[in-house]
C-alpha cells in the first residue's frame, strides 16, 4: 500500500530546497543565460560539486546520499532559479547509469554530458551512432548514452576525447545556456565504451524513469519561476488606477497556471515514490506541457515589455521550450504511457 504522506516534501527535504535556492539564485542563472545568447559560455560545476548535489539521489551503496525525493525538489529550485550549471545533465546521465547499473562513484566528480541516439553497440562494447545531441556536452568529462538498436537497447559512458568522437556542426538553439552540442560515433573506428550495458528494448523506459522524472522536475522549477515572475508583475503594474493583478480575467488566468502548477507537482512527486515507468512518462509530458503554457502565460501578462530583451520572461520561454521535449514530444510520451497501461490491463 502506498504511504500518500511520502507524496509531500517532509522538514529535510524543505530544508535542501531552501538552501538550493538560496546557493542557485547566487549563480545569477538569468544574467548567465543573457551572456550566452551573446555568446559566453556558462559554468557553475565548481559550485554544484562543492555544495554535493551531484550525489543526492545516488544509493547510499554507491556513495550518494538523500532519496529521489531530494533530488526532485532539488531540481525543481534549479528550474526555478534557470540554473544554466550542468546540474540536469549530470542527473540525467547519473540516474540512468544507476538504473542500468553501469555507474561508478568517480564518474560524479565532474560534470557528464547525456543522449539518445539510434545506433549499435558491439559484443565489445565498442559503439556507432550517426548523429546525438549531448545535453551538455560541451566540458563534459563523460558522455552518458542511451542507443536504441531495432531490438535492443545499450547504456554506454564513452569518454568524450576518445578516439572516435567527432563533434559536428552546432546548430542555433532557443536557449544556448542549455548547449546540446551534435555529436557522431564511430564514424572512422569505432567508439571503446569505459562501461556498456546491454539491455532488452523493454527496458527501455525502466532505464529512462529517474531521468524523466529529473526533466519533469527541473520543469516543474521553470513554471513555478515564470509564475512567481507573473504575479510580481501583475501585483506591480497598474493600468486604470489599479494594479492589473486586480482585474477578474488576470486573476483566473493565474488561478489556473497555479492549479497546473501543482498538478504537474503533485505527478512528478508520485512518480519519483513510484519510479514507475508510466507514472514518470505522464509526469514527465504533463510538466513539459505545464512550463510552455505558463512561461507563455508570463509572456502574455508583461504585455509590450514581454517582447524585450530586459525582461526575464523570455529567458523562462526559451528554457521550458528547449526543455519540454528532451525526452520526446509529449504526445508521444501520452502515446507511451497509455501502450504501457494497456499491457497491464490485458
Amino acid at each position: 500500500m502506498t504511504d500518500w504522506q511520502l507524496l509531500a516534501p517532509d522538514e529535510d527535504s524543505l530544508a535542501l530546497a531552501d538552501t538550493a535556492r538560496a546557493q542557485f539564485r547566487s549563480l545569477r542563472g538569468p544574467a548567465v543565460m543573457r551572456a550566452a545568447l551573446d555568446g559566453g559560455v556558462p559554468g557553475g560545476w565548481e559550485t554544484v560539486a562543492d555544495g554535493g548535489y551531484a550525489d543526492i539521489g545516488i544509493p547510499e551503496e554507491l556513495g550518494g546520499i538523500g532519496r529521489v525525493i531530494d533530488l526532485v525538489v532539488m531540481l525543481e529550485e534549479a528550474g526555478r532559479a534557470l540554473l544554466t550549471a550542468p546540474l540536469l545533465a549530470s542527473a540525467l546521465a547519473f540516474r540512468t547509469q544507476v538504473a542500468a547499473g553501469v555507474h561508478r562513484e568517480e564518474f560524479r566528480r565532474a560534470p557528464a554530458g547525456f543522449g539518445i541516439a539510434e545506433g549499435v553497440v558491439d559484443g565489445d562494447g565498442r559503439c556507432r551512432v550517426e548523429r546525438v545531441h549531448v545535453l551538455g556536452g560541451h566540458g563534459a568529462a563523460a558522455f552518458t548514452l542511451v542507443v536504441q538498436g531495432p531490438e535492443r537497447v545499450w547504456v554506454v559512458v564513452v569518454a568524450p576525447e576518445g578516439e572516435g568522437v567527432e563533434a559536428v556542426e552546432q546548430e542555433t538553439l532557443v536557449d544556448p545556456s542549455r548547449p546540446l552540442p551534435a555529436f557522431r560515433l564511430g564514424h572512422m573506428t569505432d567508439v571503446a565504451a569505459a562501461e556498456w550495458r546491454e539491455l532488452a528494448f523493454g527496458d527501455l523506459e525502466r532505464v529512462l524513469a529517474g531521468a524523466r522524472v529529473c526533466v519533469a522536475a527541473d520543469l516543474v522549477g521553470t513554471a513555478a519561476g515564470a509564475l512567481d515572475g507573473a504575479v510580481e508583475h501583475v501585483l506591480q503594474r497598474r493600468q486604470f488606477g489599479r494594479a492589473i493583478g486586480a482585474f477578474q480575467g488576470v486573476k483566473h488566468q493565474l488561478a489556473d497556471a497555479y492549479t497546473a502548477v501543482e498538478r504537474a507537482r503533485s505527478l512528478v512527486y508520485g512518480a519519483a515514490l513510484s519510479l514507475n515507468p508510466r507514472d514518470c512518462l505522464l509526469a514527465n509530458a504533463v510538466a513539459a506541457e505545464t512550463a510552455v503554457r505558463v512561461t507563455s502565460l508570463f509572456t502574455q501578462l508583461m504585455g509590450a515589455m514581454g517582447v524585450t530583451f530586459e525582461a526575464d520572461c523570455h529567458l523562462f520561454l526559451r528554457r521550458a521550450h528547449q526543455t519540454a521535449c528532451l525526452l520526446g514530444e509529449p504526445d508521444a510520451l501520452y502515446l507511451a504511457a497509455a501502450r504501457i497501461e494497456r499491457r497491464i490491463s490485458r
